[in-house]
């Protein structure tokens, strides 16, 4: 029998990306297009208890492995079966470094692994899934398109990695792309509800091969294409080989995991932290004082012949206070819509910050001199002396004084004790 088309493309594929010989074991190659791997054959296998969907459509490249390690803790018999959704980059170094890498973790070659922007955030851990359509998906597995050099036909290839997971590791949960609400399901042989895999252990996952989906592009093979020209390859075409026909023993081994991070919803949203909750409650909170102060001002802004200056200084503080409220709110906003990743909404936060603080201290020492300059001679009884203020509004101007310096007082006193304790420690 001459060597399957599928296999052949997905060799021209793998030299054209430099996949390294050493990553291959080309003994356990496997094709399971519907001529290698026929519609009699099973569609799931049951591995340590767990249900696995054969990759029909698929061909495997089979990924060297650590036979002392499989047979030491009995991988092929005992662990299960998964896929990872993935591009043919992240795939070549999962393989190299023999493992699926969590978040934040840092390459060999000092790669910083980081969440995808379009899955969700804070959620670090491997992923892998029974189900081979649900790690086909778009917004696991990339789409690559490639030119046989062979047939000069132009091709659509998805990649997804085949592992083994150890059992006792794996966390079951629902698909997180919303199709139970829409109605779909997604696997005709694994319920959406047990769709995913995590663990966060990296060593419970290991890879044994490289899944290729191979499909004919009908619709815009342009080979004069620059996009398809660059991938073009100078390799000579696979030449036809007999190839013996893999058992159906050898399908146990299929699995693949996916170990970039869970993919974002359409319908989600990123829950806010309790430093964030915190915060906002503390800004609603302190918008009443500066509407307070708007409002004792406003009422009580010429009754104060002893000193003029204290409603408008009431008013003022009042005026600033609830603007300045406003805008945090909308800096709230923004960091809380976009990611704190976002530079900008702390930079101009800090800017906004540092202004208002010097602020409201140069209008506190003014405040200071007009309120307590008078303490000595007001009086609240007679309204046509020259010496009265508005019991109310005098009060209010006292106490917020008193207040601010407290507040000083207590900031000051925090950053000392914090400070104390790092140079303690």
């Amino acid at each position: 029998m001459s060597e399957c088309a599928h296999l052949r493309i997905g060799k021209e594929f793998l030299a054209s990306v430099s996949w390294p010989s050493s990553f291959r074991r080309k003994d356990h190659d496997r094709c399971y297009c519907h001529r290698c791997y026929p519609a009699n054959l099973a569609d799931t296998l049951t591995v340590a208890g767990y249900t696995y969907v054969i990759p029909r459509g698929w061909t495997r490249f089979a990924v060297a492995v650590d036979e002392s390690f499989f047979n030491h803790h009995n991988v092929w018999d005992t662990w299960l079966n998964c896929y990872h959704g993935t591009s043919i980059d992240s795939a070549k170094s999962c393989v190299e470094h023999r493992q699926l890498l969590l978040p934040d973790d840092v390459t060999m070659h000092g790669k910083k692994i980081g969440i995808r922007e379009d899955h969700i955030p804070e959620e670090r851990f491997v992923f892998t899934t029974p189900s081979i359509s649900y790690a086909a998906l778009d917004c696991y597995a990339y789409t690559h398109s490639f030119r046989s050099p062979y047939d000069l036909k132009l091709y659509s290839i998805k990649v997804v990695l085949q592992c083994k997971q150890k059992a006792d590791s794996i966390i079951v949960q629902p698909e997180t792309v919303c199709a139970t609400k829409q109605g779909r399901r997604l696997c005709p042989h694994i319920p959406n509800e047990e769709l995913e895999w995590k663990t966060k252990h990296r060593s419970s996952v290991m890879i044994y091969g490289l899944l290729l989906e191979i499909k004919q592009n009908h619709a815009s093979d342009d080979s004069n294409s620059p996009q398809y020209q660059k991938l073009n390859i100078s390799v000579p075409p696979a030449s036809n080989v007999v190839a013996p026909e893999p058992s159906i023993t050898e399908e146990i081994t299929n699995t693949i995991p996916k170990s970039e991070s869970l993919p974002l919803p359409s319908s989600y949203r990123k829950p806010m932290s309790k430093t964030r909750i915190a915060l906002l409650v503390v800004l609603i909170i302190s918008t009443f004082l500066p509407m307070a102060a708007l409002t004792i001002g406003q009422i009580y802004k010429s009754e104060c012949p002893i000193q003029p200056w204290i409603p408008r200084w009431v008013t003022v503080f009042g005026s600033v206070g609830l603007s300045a409220s406003c805008l945090m709110f909308v800096i709230l906003f923004i960091n809380f819509k976009w990611h704190p990743e976002k530079e900008i909404g702390k930079y101009v936060s800090g800017c906004i910050l540092c202004l208002l603080l010097f602020f409201f201290l140069a209008w506190l020492i003014a405040g200071s001199v007009w309120i307590f300059s008078v303490k000595p001679k007001i009086q609240f009884v007679q309204t046509n002396a020259t010496n009265y203020c508005q019991e109310t509004l005098y009060k209010f101007a006292f106490g917020l004084t008193l207040a601010q310096y407290s507040l000083i007082g207590v900031l000051m006193c925090c950053g000392g004790i914090v400070a104390l304790i790092g140079c303690l420690c």
